[in-house]
């Protein structure tokens, strides 16, 4: 095989081998020997880190083309149901082949979020990694949202009568007395806040937790009730609510002061929550390590050093990759 055929199909295979790393990194269930295993391919050579950097560019330019064409196949589609008469379009005459169903499943699951999701897409609202927003909906009522955040806003009569809150964190503030509270539903819950309340609700999945931070908010969860006054929390999820306990407001409103608190947590959770705010992604390959409790205050201006922050209190070893991976081992 001529020097040339042979170099071609080495680079193809790399890059074929970075796109299966792409994907096990980023599909939720990457564990600390994946973590290992991926360092050490990445380490292997300096095509190997070049390939991983490609592939990620390549799925990053694929997100928004991808996005424009299921828009465009949806107005197709649309146009096709009106004039035609029978059976629904299966999904696989939708997503058409191979290729495009490859790029329709990149937007809706992007990996390492390098773009927003088709749900973040299409939502009323939403945040971006490391982004923060105020927006105001009339009626008195102001809603900051802060990292990664996805709401709706449910209507009737063209007026808001609730906020769904798809995913992240916000804090809703009404600022007038209104003939009903305000809802924001959540996980499958609701969270009422009264006349000049102020509260706090961050959903991740099913799970859910609440902050009154001024007034009374009531939960209502699958026939289950909990009523919080200022300065007091709880959660629900899984088909459960959770005591309600006093709750620190330094911690819960941190982030509204670009502060990130941390009060004797274990270390992988810290640095799952610090993923939310930092493009890229940080990868704790060792438990030892991630069992650490931290005290600390992060300023989100500072998370672009948080790796070196780690080395030095904890001794971590710091292997920075291409596409913002960074491993703590």
């Amino acid at each position: 095989m001529p020097i040339t055929d042979h170099m071609g199909h080495r680079r193809a295979a790399l890059h074929k081998e970075a796109q299966h790393w792409l994907l096990r990194l980023t599909s939720g269930a990457a564990t600390v020997q994946d973590a290992r295993a991926f360092e050490h391919w990445c380490g292997q050579s300096a095509a190997h880190a070049e390939a991983f950097a490609e592939t990620r560019r390549l799925w990053e330019n694929l997100g928004p083309a991808a996005h424009a064409w299921m828009a465009s196949e949806r107005v197709r589609a649309a146009a096709v149901a009106d004039r035609v008469a029978g059976p629904r379009m299966t999904r696989r005459a939708f997503l058409g082949a191979a290729v495009t169903a490859s790029a329709a499943l990149v937007v809706v699951h992007p990996p390492l979020q390098l773009w927003p999701s088709l749900s973040d897409m299409v939502a009323d609202y939403r945040t971006a990694t490391g982004e923060q927003r105020e927006v105001d909906l009339g009626r008195s009522v102001v809603v900051q949202m802060n990292t990664q955040t996805t709401i709706n806003l449910r209507k009737a009569n063209r007026q808001i009568t609730g906020i769904e809150l798809l995913g992240g964190e916000i804090q809703v503030k009404t600022t007038a007395a209104a003939a009903d509270p305000l809802s924001v539903f959540a996980g499958g819950g609701r969270i009422d806040i009264g006349a000049m309340g102020k509260c706090n609700v961050r959903c991740n999945g099913s799970d859910v937790q609440v902050t009154s931070l001024d007034g009374a908010t009531t939960l209502r969860y699958q026939g289950q009730t909990a009523v919080l006054k200022t300065a007091e929390r709880a959660e629900f999820g899984d088909g459960r609510v959770g005591r309600v306990m006093p709750a620190d407001l330094e911690v819960t409103m941190g982030w509204r002061r670009r502060v990130l608190i941390f009060d004797g947590q274990p270390l992988v959770d810290v640095v799952r929550e610090i993923n939310r705010y930092r493009p890229g992604k940080i990868i704790l390959a060792n438990d030892e390590l991630g069992a650490r409790t931290v005290q600390a205050r992060f300023s989100l201006n500072q998370l672009a050093d948080v790796a070196a922050l780690i080395h030095d209190a904890y001794g971590a070893k710091v292997t920075a990759l291409p596409g913002g991976i960074v491993i703590l081992s």
